[in-house]
């Protein structure tokens, strides 16, 4: 027991907090959810119709409203855009309990479904700056954080409808109203992010003009009609065409909370790449398929076969939806560009929205309407948005303008030969942790004068040997003499000391430090990476690609440099560290003390 808990907390720092302001916050959505709806049409005394009526045009203002306001996060950064929506929030839940009149009602839940959209995109690009490397897998940490915090809320908010009176529907409110003001301070005390530049050329809205990303929004979005199985059709199924108990509705969302809660982090960390992602959400489907079937077969038995044969159904269906999840986490994060990651939330959130939008026709016409039948032809919908997201995602992958950091490449046959220093071989197996290095002569000489240039045209001097990375100051290699060139984006998927960058005889080599994702290498005129076997030098090559997370480097020579004198000693380790800050550029100290 303590070991499972112990996977649901994440690890101290800025994922804790994030994850603690996501728990609370989801405990007020729980009251909210168990609430709303009784307290708009008895304690407001607005019809059914009404709140029908301006819930689904308020939800059609939020749904368009995802993109902008994604794109915005990604402008301002993540944490303020994030922080400010849940003041909003906060004070929609208060505005509620002051409504008095329909038209108080329709600007009050407007403004909640823009703070909403808002509050869902920037929250994307937040997980995924917070998250780093394992930001899909942090991400199933924070849905089962927030099954836990819905399903504790929901259980106050059923306690406090007990005394169904106007004052115990507003107490909700404003309770509901604390939990956002709490998750915005505990945002707001998360680290700030600087917007990530866009690459050169890249135009506004691209993420309304990635087409493979928006027909998986679409396919995505058609998987999500699943989350309406257990909170719509399940329900009135058991209830008029089963003869199970009428408790088995409480039932079987108690079994599929307690299931996500338990196993959505096991499942997302078997989920971490691209292709993961498509074969996650290709098993899903056929998951789904299972659990309609057993739902099916569900009608006619008696009452202990039809409760036994649904619990059953549920639990399966909880798989799916767990493979659908961690499928979403990890294709939405790693397909979305680094500058855009809430733009891309926002798009892929378009497809869930339109999902909640139309569940109701969709699954009242197949599943109570056709009946058993119906109940196959949804399964056999899902199947066939899982298969098709297969080939939608390697379409995704060819068109991406940048390399996947999580996707997996080859690696060649043949290893490339040992290089040698002018004393001893380099790179051949890690290096050593503690030692001193042998001492060596470096002769400097007449050579041209060579820059590495990343992929935003950022450039730093090659004058000596480096070591590349998110944080490679305190490595044992740069206090050894590399010279320590820091890249400061961290959810990128770079290690902190990713990548060896050497010169012998007139050559360049690189060397992968064992990096967490690797280092791969795409030859001039080549389309495909191919992943370099660590602790092995390569030579760089004139017009290759070098990939290191989501970033790309290339060698440049720029002129003659002059002749300099020999040295008998290698550089000091106190050399000055070249930082390339958020915007992708060069100190101007320390390109000088570079060059």
């Amino acid at each position: 027991m303590a070991n499972w808990l112990s996977t649901l907390v994440p690890e101290p720092g800025a994922r804790r907090r994030l994850g603690l302001g996501t728990g609370i916050y989801n405990i007020g959505t729980g009251m909210f959810m168990t609430s709303s709806v009784l307290y708009f049409t008895e304690g407001l005394g607005l019809s059914v119709t009404e709140v029908g009526l301006w819930l689904a045009v308020a939800g059609l203002i939020g749904l368009f409203a995802g993109v902008p306001m994604g794109h915005l996060a990604d402008r301002r950064g993540p944490r303020g855009v994030a922080a400010l929506s849940l003041v909003v929030l906060a004070v929609t839940m208060v505005g509620y309990v002051f409504v008095t009149h329909i038209w108080m009602f329709v600007v009050v839940t407007v403004v909640e479904m823009l703070a909403t959209a808002a509050s869902r995109a920037s929250r994307g690009g937040l997980i995924r700056r917070v998250g780093g490397e394992g930001a899909a897998a942090y991400r199933s940490q924070l849905r089962a954080i927030e099954n836990a915090g819905v399903g504790i809320g929901a259980a106050i908010g059923a306690l406090a409808l007990t005394l169904h009176t106007l004052a115990a529907y507003q107490v909700l409110f404003l309770a509901n109203a604390a939990t956002f003001l709490i998750g915005a301070w505990v945002c707001a005390r998360l680290p700030h992010f600087a917007p990530l530049p866009a690459p050169p050329g890249t135009r506004p809205g691209v993420a309304l003009q990635d087409k493979p990303f928006i027909a998986y929004t679409v396919l995505n979005g058609v998987m999500s009609l699943q989350y309406a199985v257990i909170t719509f059709a399940l329900p009135l199924w058991i209830a008029t065409e089963t003869n199970a108990p009428r408790w088995m509705v409480g039932a079987v969302l108690i079994v599929n909370t307690v299931g996500v809660v338990a196993l959505q982090v096991w499942v997302g960390r078997k989920v971490k790449t691209v292709r993961q992602g498509a074969a996650a959400m290709r098993v899903a489907g056929l998951v789904f398929l299972v659990a309609c079937g057993g739902v099916a077969v569900s009608a006619g038995l008696p009452a202990w076969a039809s409760a036994t044969v649904l619990l059953a159904a549920v639990g399966v269906h909880s798989v799916g939806e767990m493979c659908h999840a961690a499928a979403v986490f990890a294709l939405s994060f790693e397909l979305a560009p680094a500058h855009a990651q809430s733009e891309y939330v926002g798009l892929q959130d378009m497809g869930l929205g339109g999902a909640f939008a139309v569940a109701p026709a969709v699954l009242g016409a197949l599943c109570l309407g056709v009946g058993q039948v119906g109940w196959v032809l949804l399964g056999g919908l899902f199947v066939a948005a899982g298969l098709a997201t297969v080939p939608v995602v390697r379409w995704a992958i060819r068109s991406r303008p940048f390399p996947l950091a999580s996707d997996e490449v080859p690696v060649p046959d043949a290893e490339p030969p040992t290089v040698k220093l002018v004393i001893a071989p380099f790179a051949v197996r890690p290096p050593a942790r503690r030692q001193a290095p042998p001492p060596q002569t470096t002769v400097q000489v007449r050579r041209q004068l060579e820059y590495v240039v990343l992929d935003d045209n950022s450039r730093f001097t090659l004058d000596r040997d480096c070591l590349v990375g998110r944080d490679p100051d305190n490595s044992h290699a740069a206090q050894s003499g590399l010279r320590p060139i820091r890249i400061d984006v961290r959810a990128n998927g770079m290690s902190r000391a990713h990548l060896e960058i050497r010169r012998l005889d007139g050559r360049v080599f690189i060397i992968d430090r064992q990096s967490r994702n690797g280092v791969a290498i795409r030859p001039a005129g080549q389309t495909q990476w191919i992943r370099i076997a660590p602790c092995k030098p390569i030579v760089w090559l004139p017009g290759m690609s070098v990939r290191i997370g989501s970033r790309i480097l290339r060698l440049e020579v720029a002129g003659q440099r002059p002749m300099v004198r020999a040295a008998n000693k290698p550089p000091p380790s106190s050399a000055p560290t070249v930082r390339m800050n958020h915007a992708g550029l060069v100190g101007a100290a320390s390109e000088r003390n570079a060059t």
